[in-house]
């Protein structure tokens, strides 16, 4: 199928291929006519065709060509096609030569002799191809036989070479063989000197172990120094060396290396658990006042421990690192490092050990520490002074202010102290995974080792309540605190009354100049000496010493620490945002399994604020309320009441205010409680109590304004019987909510009231309160009292049942009281709302409450509310009583029987400039005294509405005294109407400058104008009572008319028959007056 067009082309024109078509021809048709050339031809090309034969073999000879293959190889490659093409069956193992004979002879047409001479073809064509290879690679064919033949010669010398060598070795084994004693005797010598050369190594080996081990111990490679000193110590303890003498010194010397080395493991890790190498700055942050952050220890959300317990791989031994690092930059790694020490030294069991048994110590120690250094960063010189001036005050400890310097000292130790709390923990959560880890790892069935993390947060929870107890709340053994500590006496040291404490330095060199030559050639001699002792201890010496008032801090973890500011119940405010803060980075700490759960976290400090925080909360709130409240100047006026309100106000009440502010500041930072707002609450009833008590010791006269612990005197004054009269209250209180309304009715029957209890219980000179302080402080306690109530509904904040514990639902349908019970309070212990922000000065704080509680808060509002009312309607009543009690003696004690030169029958008076020989009555001028004082001191006192309030209707009420009481006058002639008349003008023109210019009294003036003074004045007075009203009823012209006969009556009292005919007189005209008028 690979033929050429050249090769058909040729095949075409030689007679062979033409016979061989022919007869092709003849055994296919049977025909005997030849086909001409062309038939022929077309046959030979569809057999090409068929075959694959398409004009591709001259491309691929012209290919090949290109490719400089030689044609021989050409040739064979293109008849191979042609047998892989045509001739397959044969290639194959199971093709039978003899059968594909008889195939190809076969002519029928299940045989093969149509391809008789394809097979012959192709058998030639590749005889040729083959020669043609032949003759192209003869030369390389003739040189492979020759390299054949010296191939050939090369194995059969090997061959030889090997018989050869295995003849060899089994003469040398049959030599081996046999028994030759001094060849034993020479092995056994050479053994001898083989171990005797080993012991000699390693006894110099084990003499450069003392300078190794120095070197790695310096330099902090503990890993490199466990495994020396290790396999030293097998060393040397090996049987063979335990004979010699000679390693006897350097044998104890080890052993003593592996006690300090130990030492010093475990003080290196005592140094980074506890913060006290310079290298464990970077774990924790000191507090920066600058930073305005909620939190301003915050570490970064990638924490060094969490990278570092990421990275931790406990199931394989540390490998140290052999470069030049310093193995303590990286903290953490370096207490791992530590840890695999001990344990490579056998010595984890005791070093775990020996931390449980310091931590307590330890950790007293960082806390007393921290306190120090605050205190030196704060001069304690500022926060005396303080402390001086404010025992020299009266002033309430109420908190802390922002810009108060204790509270920068509070915040340093707290955000200082907790930041180390962490570092702390971060330490020992290495411990316990490095120690959970190394047990895992040496297959250890006993884990108590890895479980000292609880402890560790037990003390810790121990070491935050005790400070937290320090400063809210004040115990008698505090004043120890403030005292310096670490001096005991050297007397009783030297008498042996007293052990000496040896960690305390007994004397300190002042003058000692330790940068001078000698001192520094003495420290270097010191530091040899004990690196040749002790290696290891250099560093330690190196550090600088503490100082003598360092040391004098107390070691015991019972005796507390110096308190940098003074405990207060205020504080809380400021302790309890950082350690929620610290409380909620624990929980990042926390390893899963160590038995602390998380929720729990909180409930240390649960307990604490409701064992220890709320009872002291309560006792220090009712002793500052007591304080507030029952001192001499309680109920007197505050002198700083402008910075606060707008009128004066009590002392007691503005501190009760403000101690009231300083609670609910506090409660910004507290989560919200029920016992909050009952406390509050029952504050406010008790104040409520002590202002009522105030107000009838006021109203009764009891005690005076000035002194509130004289004596009792006396029961409720008039005003105070009026001001709780039922229907008079109701009156009044109409009144007050009519403000500038019409109340012209109201008022009228009010006085309509008060006139009939006037006639049923006279008011007396000691029903009035006649002492001005009295008033005052009246006025004084209705503006306080207002003034309170309006300032706690502000305070007001309604929360859901869910902001509060459940102890307080449970608590409230059981039906108990105060803040104890045996159900333990779960909180909802979140940053929300201690995160916030806090409140500003200008900003008014809130007391959170429940719907129930709130309705007992309004309740006392509501109270505080009335008690303001009862005080306003008795000092408006007191006003009326007073008036009430001077018109009355003005008209039943002053004589109105006045001679004069003028007759005033039948005339009008008109206001104008009185007679020059008449003067006003004295109980009048005493009134409008009273008036007068009293609308000086509620114009101070009091606000403009309830001044005016006072005052209002006060004309109407002294027109009706004077109209309706007129038959209290025994006997007025003409000159006691001119009184009269001259008394209503002086008190009109006060009126006006008390009540205000409309005031008028013109119906009493009209009332005495109409006084005629004989029989036919009463006639021409009745005759106009028929013409029309006058404005009076029948009762006041009744007693007008009595008032007109009452000068003849008086006149002929010793004269019967006078006296009668005046009666008879007086009669018939009031008989006349009936029936004009009915």
């Amino acid at each position: 199928s690979n033929y050429t067009t050249s090769d058909r082309d040729w095949r075409r024109d030689d007679p062979r291929e033409r016979q061989r078509d022919d007869r092709q021809y003849h055994n296919s048709n049977g025909r005997g006519v030849r086909p001409n050339r062309s038939q022929n031809r077309d046959a030979r090309d569809e057999r090409d065709r068929s075959r694959g034969g398409d004009g591709a073999r001259p491309r691929e000879r012209d290919r090949s060509r290109q490719n400089g293959t030689k044609a021989g190889t050409r040739r064979l490659d293109d008849i191979l096609r042609v047998i892989e093409k045509d001739w397959d069956f044969m290639m194959g193992d199971d093709c039978t030569p003899v059968k594909v004979a008889l195939e190809l002879m076969d002519t029928s047409s299940l045989g093969r002799a149509h391809m008789y001479d394809s097979f012959r073809y192709t058998h030639e064509e590749l005889q040729q191809a083959l020669q043609s290879i032949v003759n192209d690679h003869h030369q390389g064919f003739n040189s492979s036989i020759g390299t054949y033949h010296s191939i050939m010669r090369s194995i059969i010398a090997s061959q030889e070479k090997v018989r050869g060598l295995r003849e060899q070795m089994i003469q040398a084994k049959s030599d081996l063989s046999a028994n030759k004693p001094e060849v034993k005797n020479l092995v056994v010598a050479s053994q001898r000197y083989d171990e005797m050369l080993r012991t000699l190594t390693a006894m110099e080996q084990l003499q450069l172990v003392p300078e190794k081990l120095e070197a790695r111990i310096s330099e902090k490679r503990f890993l490199t120094a466990v495994q020396l000193l290790s396999d030293s110590l097998k060393t040397i303890r090996q049987p063979e060396m335990m004979e010699i003498a000679a390693l006897g010194d350097l044998r104890s010397y080890l052993s003593n290396q592996e006690v300090s080395l130990s030492d010093i493991l475990i003080e290196e890790l005592h140094n980074h658990l506890y913060l006290k190498s310079l290298y464990c700055v970077d774990r924790w942050k000191p507090y920066n006042p600058n930073d305005n952050a909620v939190h301003p220890v915050a570490m970064p959300q990638q924490r060094p421990l969490h990278k570092f317990l990421a990275s931790l791989d406990t199931l394989r031994p540390m490998i140290e690192d052999g470069g030049n690092k310093n193995p303590e930059a990286d903290s953490l790694s370096y207490i791992r490092l530590l840890l695999e020490s001990l344990n490579k030294l056998g010595y984890l069991s005791n070093a775990i050990s020996n931390i449980n048994q310091r931590l307590p110590v330890e950790l007293f120690k960082l806390v007393d520490k921290t306190n120090q250094e605050v205190d030196q960063r704060h001069p304690s010189s500022l926060l005396g002074i303080t402390r001086a001036r404010k025992r020299g005050s009266k002033s309430l400890d109420l908190g802390l202010g922002e810009n108060d310097v204790r509270v920068t000292v509070l915040y340093d130790l707290l955000w200082t102290l907790y930041s180390k709390f962490e570092a702390v923990m971060e330490g020992h959560r290495v411990v316990y995974d490095v120690v959970k880890g190394i047990s895992k790892r040496e297959g250890w069935t006993d884990l108590t080792l890895a479980n000292g993390f609880v402890e560790v947060w037990q003390l810790i929870q121990s070491e935050m309540r005790s400070l937290l107890h320090d400063y809210l709340t004040a115990n008698e053994n505090s004043r120890t605190h403030y005292a310096p500590k670490g001096g005991q006496n050297l007397t009783n040291i030297v008498a042996g009354k007293a052990g000496r404490d040896k960690n305390k330095a007994l004397f300190k060199l002042n003058n000692a100049d330790y940068t001078s030559p000698q001192m520094k050639a003495d420290q270097d001699d010191l530091e040899a000496i004990l690196k040749a002792s002790v290696p290891g201890l250099v560093s330690e010496s190196l550090r600088p010493a503490q100082s003598s008032e360092a040391q004098s801090s107390s070691d015991g973890a019972a005796t507390g620490h110096k308190l940098l500011i003074e405990p207060s119940v205020f504080n809380m405010g400021l302790l309890l945002p950082p350690s929620l803060a610290f409380l909620q980075r624990v929980k990042e700490i926390v390893p899963t399994g160590s038995g602390i759960a998380l929720s729990t976290l909180t409930s240390f400090l649960d307990d604490f604020l409701v064992n220890v925080f709320h009872p002291s909360l309560d006792d220090t709130m009712h002793e500052l309320f007591s304080q507030v409240t029952g001192d001499m100047d309680a109920f007197t006026q505050d002198p700083q009441w402008m910075n606060i309100a707008n009128k004066p106000v009590m002392k007691g009440t503005a501190r009760l205010f403000d101690l009231i502010i300083a609670f609910c500041k506090m409660l910004e930072t507290i989560p919200p409680d029920q016992a909050f707002g009952e406390l509050i609450i029952d504050l406010l009833t008790s104040y409520y109590g002590k202002c009522c008590d105030w107000y009838k010791d006021l109203a009764t006269g009891n005690r005076s304004a000035d002194d509130p612990t004289s004596s009792l005197s006396g029961d409720f004054k008039g005003s105070a019987k009026w001001a709780q009269n039922k229907e008079i209250k109701e009156i009044m209180q109409l009144i007050w909510q009519a403000d500038t309304q019409d109340c012209t009715s109201l008022i009228q029957k009010e006085n309509t009231l008060e006139l009939k209890i006037q006639g049923d219980q006279p008011i007396s000179s000691s029903d009035l309160i006649r002492d001005r302080k009295i008033i005052s402080a009246l006025c004084l306690l209705y503006t306080s009292v207002k003034w309170l109530a309006s300032k706690i509904t502000q305070l007001r904040q309604v929360e859901d049942e869910d902001a509060f514990t459940q102890a307080d639902v449970g608590r409230r349908k059981e039906g108990k009281e105060g803040m104890g019970g045996n159900a333990r309070r779960r909180r909802r212990w979140t940053l929300g709302r201690q995160q916030k922000a806090p409140v500003a000065e200008e900003q008014q704080p809130m007391l959170p409450m429940s719907k129930e509680i709130v309705v007992l808060f309004d309740s006392v509002v509501n109270s505080f509310q009335e008690l303001a009312g009862t005080v306003l309607f008795t000092l408006r009543a007191e006003m009326r009583c007073h008036v009430l009690y001077h018109l009355n003696l003005c008209m039943s004690g002053s004589s109105f029987n006045i001679s004069i030169t003028s007759s005033i029958t039948n005339r009008t008076f008109t206001e104008g400039p009185a007679p020059p020989q008449m003067d006003p009555d004295i109980n009048l001028l005493n009134l409008n005294t009273d008036l007068v004082v009293f609308d000086e001191d509620v114009s101070v006192l009091l606000r403009a509405r309830e001044k005016t309030y006072l005052t209002k209707g006060l004309g109407s009420f002294v027109t009706d005294i004077l109209i309706k009481q007129a038959r209290k006058i025994k006997v007025m002639n003409g000159g006691g109407v001119e009184k009269m008349l001259l008394n209503i003008l002086v008190l009109q023109q006060n009126l006006k400058n008390v009540e205000g210019k409309g005031v008028s009294l013109e119906r009493a003036r009209r009332y005495y104008s109409l006084w005629a003074g004989t029989a036919p004045g009463v006639k021409e007075l009745i005759s106009k009572a028929s013409q029309g009203p006058l404005g009076f009823d029948f009762d006041e012209l009744k007693a007008l008319i009595g008032l007109c006969y009452s000068e003849s009556l008086m006149a002929n009292t010793g004269r019967k028959e006078s006296v009668a005919h005046a009666k008879k007189a007086m009669v018939e005209g009031m008989k006349e007056l009936s029936e004009t008028m009915w």
